[in-house]
């Protein structure tokens, strides 16, 4: 193992010792070293920020305070072997890895690792830097490459399919109006349905691919979803639906299309109508919760919940569990509150299911967002 050497122009009014303690203490990177006994000898204040423990705390623990339990395994293996052979696969390299808060939550981080030998003693040392928001990008410019393939694909779509289904309804018609016989007229009624039910996927299909541009106005949200609720009132009444709403008195000024955002809810509480037919009925809570940077909408009903499996996939494109559904819904609604600045996501809860819309006071941006 090669020495490492620190190198700076030493001048008198800065001793060595008080440079380097400058360099480590200011140091936007978490810097963390170890004894050969796996002890946290040197913890500096990017470590405090980004892991949550006081110096205090963490000084003379083992390291395995910051890491997942498998994770603290692994390394103290590393360490073992190099100790015993001079050699590790993971020294001198920058790595991908996983850390542990000081709450207990793990996060990604990159990490690069480093050993040095003072007074015969082995020290090892990791810069680490929480990547959590890169990987988060990642993802998202991942998704919206994915959503633009198949947004230009739908297009093509609905290109070829519009005109010819439109002239197929068009004849339909035609023969169904000079059509005297019930049996005949009957098959020519289905055939129109099924029509209309293409026409309805290709009009989702359509939504879905263009760009969506939102009309944004302050809006008082309180007022925006009782509207909406008062709007859904005969579907809630046909299907013993009983509705809630929990909000603050005060208004809840927020920017966003109300529009868009009314056709969110109306999605959301269809979905929560038909998860309660499977048990003839039940309660749709929308509940309201201002917080400091944004207020959040939650939207509960008393269904049978959702399945872990369908879950992961609720707002994929052309995802759906339903036998004559499009798959297109959530995946809009997801689009319409991005496009927000917001988030919208579901989990299940003791009675049933809940979707939650978390939607910022001002939207960073308002411009057109590109499927």
């Amino acid at each position: 193992m090669t020495k490492v050497h620190l190198y700076w122009v030493k001048s008198p009014a800065i001793p060595s010792d008080e440079l380097l303690n400058g360099i480590i203490e200011s140091a936007t990177d978490a810097i963390v070293a170890i004894d050969e006994r796996h002890r946290i000898i040197l913890y500096n204040p990017a470590a405090e920020r980004l892991f949550g423990y006081k110096v205090e705390e963490a000084l003379g623990q083992d390291l395995s305070l910051l890491l997942p339990e498998h994770v603290a395994e692994k390394h103290f293996s590393y360490v073992k072997e190099f100790l015993k052979t001079g050699h590790s696969p993971v020294l001198g390299k920058v790595m991908e890895g996983i850390a542990k808060r000081k709450n207990g939550k793990t996060f990604p981080i990159e990490i690069s690792r480093s050993a040095t030998r003072i007074d015969n003693h082995w020290i090892f040392t990791a810069i680490v830097r929480d990547v959590t928001h890169e990987l988060e990008m990642e993802r998202r410019l991942l998704e919206s490459e994915k959503l633009a393939a198949v947004g230009m694909a739908a297009s093509r779509i609905v290109h070829e399919i519009k005109n010819p289904l439109i002239a197929i309804g068009g004849l339909v018609l035609s023969l169904l109006k000079k059509e005297t016989k019930e049996e005949r007229r009957q098959k020519l009624e289905l055939i129109l349905r099924e029509i209309k039910c293409l026409e309805k996927l290709l009009s989702d299909i359509s939504e879905f691919a263009k760009p969506l541009k939102l009309e944004l106005t302050e809006t008082n949200i309180v007022a925006l979803c009782q509207e909406a609720l008062e709007f859904y009132e005969p579907r809630f009444e046909e299907n013993s639906v009983k509705v809630h709403l929990i909000a603050p008195k005060d208004e809840i000024k927020v920017v966003l299309d109300e529009g868009r955002i009314k056709e969110v809810l109306f999605n959301l509480f269809q979905n929560a109508i038909e998860a309660m037919s499977t048990k003839g009925g039940g309660e749709l809570t929308v509940e309201i919760v201002p917080e400091k940077e944004k207020v959040r909408l939650i939207v509960r009903d008393t269904g049978p919940g959702i399945p872990e499996q369908v879950l992961k996939h609720l707002f994929t494109p052309f995802f759906t569990t339903k036998k004559k559904g499009t798959g297109l819904g959530l995946s809009i609604s997801h689009k319409i509150i991005e496009a927000h600045g917001g988030k919208i996501y579901a989990r299940n809860y003791e009675k049933g299911a809940e979707f939650i819309i978390e939607l910022p006071y001002h939207p960073p941006e308002a411009k057109a967002v590109e499927s």
